[in-house]
């Protein structure tokens, strides 16, 4: 009998599972949904209509490689819905090089000179995301990454709409969005079931400082930069602990141990196999 991951920590495909189609696409979401996967993470921009594009950068040159620098904010989101993303080029590895790092193994595999690929996927607004996510049975996590200033405002009109706001956790890296996004909901009320998270990767003092003084459901951190203690510690004030990435058995054991809330990882797959294989 096959053993089945125990669900602790959820594992959130980040940016959907990138080994069968390109980061932030509709497939690499449904994909991680297939899977049996917690939840995944995404980031999101603005188009210049003020609609919600699920995408990392505010131009397209990251997913068309440089095919089409056009900025987001220059265009409608019928408009950016139209451009070719292509899968050729644009798949993770299936297993991380051990020991793994951001910049090591890259966001695309190296193909062989006679790999043939000729599919392509378009951007998505939050929207079209939403509606898909109401077809999802179970509970199925969404981590949401402001990349920009200004969303807020379109977000309230989303969620005043959607039946997925419970599945949402909405945070940033970014201190002046992730100021923003505190002020917003002090000030205008926070959707029931919204959970507000934020990428701190370090737990300095002025980090510290911020969560103390924020409403937050979850912290982002980096690998190796914290402790059991630190995840007690934090829990005791009410604040659960998402791993960023840390894609390498060492750290996956840690992770295990200090009893995190979530792993945002780049290979879920390779991770619940380790998984499998230890407990």
């Amino acid at each position: 009998m096959k053993k089945e991951y125990c669900g602790v920590p959820m594992r959130l495909a980040h940016t959907g599972v990138t080994q069968f189609a390109p980061e932030n696409s509709l497939e690499a979401f449904q994909k991680a949904a297939e899977l049996g996967f917690e939840g995944v993470e995404m980031d999101i921009n603005m188009s210049g209509d003020g609609e919600i594009i699920i995408t990392h950068n505010d131009n397209l040159g990251y997913m068309t490689f440089e095919r089409h620098r056009d900025r987001l904010r220059d265009m409608t989101a019928e408009e950016i819905k139209r451009f070719d993303i292509p899968y050729r080029d644009a798949l993770k590895l299936k297993y991380p090089p051990y020991p793994w790092t951001e910049h090591d193994g890259g966001r695309r595999m190296i193909n062989p000179p006679d790999y043939r690929e000729e599919r392509v996927t378009h951007l998505i607004t939050f929207p079209e995301f939403d509606r898909w996510l109401a077809t999802v049975e179970g509970p199925f996590t969404v981590e949401v990454e402001f990349k920009a200033p200004g969303m807020c405002p379109r977000m309230d009109e989303i969620l005043a709409e959607s039946p997925n706001v419970h599945r949402y956790i909405f945070f940033s890296g970014n201190r002046t969005v992730l100021e923003e996004m505190q002020a917003h909901y002090r000030e205008n009320g926070k959707p029931e079931g919204l959970r507000l998270g934020a990428n701190v990767r370090f737990l300095t003092e002025e980090n510290m400082e911020f969560i103390r003084r924020s409403d937050l459901w979850e912290v982002g951190l980096n690998d190796g930069a914290f402790t059991k203690e630190d995840v007690d510690m934090l829990a005791g004030m009410g604040i659960k602990v998402f791993s960023n990435l840390g894609d390498y058995p060492e750290w996956w054991e840690k992770i295990c141990e200090y009893g995190v809330t979530g792993f945002k990882t780049n290979y879920p797959d390779a991770y619940t196999e380790w998984w499998v294989s230890t407990h």
